[in-house]
């Protein structure tokens, strides 16, 4: 049973042939050092897969004739549009005779030209899947925001200055002040006693 190809394609990019293809999967595996000499592991983390592809565009195409048709200025519009593609930073959906992959980010693009391939083009294009995430929101119940057997609002605290408080200050301080006035008259007269009796 014959295979029903289509062209591959970036972005709803249409080439005329695929060179190469390679996709790669790579992790990182964290080392620990331990006192015992040796290094542990404990995880690995999966790094997103990377598709490298070597794509074919001509302004005559071959393969796929009779669905491009040929044109004098196809070469120069592909180009035009995958640096569009790469300049917007825009996640884009690749097409190949094998899989189809979403979310894939441009990492690199190259056009080469050269006298072989004349007017046609061959774009190695690099590409790096995006894992987009999602927020989410959550509703949390009454009673987690109640307090106590009842479950009523906590409310709310309030401090404020008694007058009782205030009073006791006042009075600690005039009694302060006054026993430290008693204590310099008790000093005063004892000092004139003694320079009286000739101590002093």
């Amino acid at each position: 049973m014959a295979r029903n190809l289509v062209p591959v394609s970036v972005d709803g990019i249409e080439f005329d042939a695929l060179i190469n293809e390679d996709k790669n999967y790579t992790s990182d595996i964290p080392e620990y050092p331990t006192e015992d000499g040796f290094s542990v592991s404990d995880t690995i983390i999966l790094k997103p897969f990377t598709v490298d592809l070597v794509l074919y565009v001509t302004n005559t195409p071959v393969t796929w004739l009779k669905k491009h048709g040929s044109s004098t200025d196809r070469v120069n519009a592909i180009c035009n549009r995958l640096e569009e593609l790469y300049f917007a930073r825009k996640l884009v959906k690749v097409v190949t005779t094998d899989a189809i992959y979403t979310d894939m980010g441009i990492v690199s693009i190259a056009i080469a030209k050269s006298p072989e391939l004349g007017y046609s083009r061959q774009v190695s294009i690099s590409l790096k899947k995006v894992y987009v995430t999602s927020r989410k929101t959550t509703s949390i119940p009454d009673y987690v925001l109640k307090s106590g057997e009842t479950a009523s609002n906590a409310g709310k605290a309030t401090t404020s200055t008694t007058a009782s408080g205030s009073a006791s200050s006042s009075s600690s301080k005039s009694g302060s002040s006054s026993s430290t006035a008693e204590a310099k008259k008790k000093s005063s007269i004892l000092y004139g006693a003694a320079q009286g009796l000739g101590f002093l």
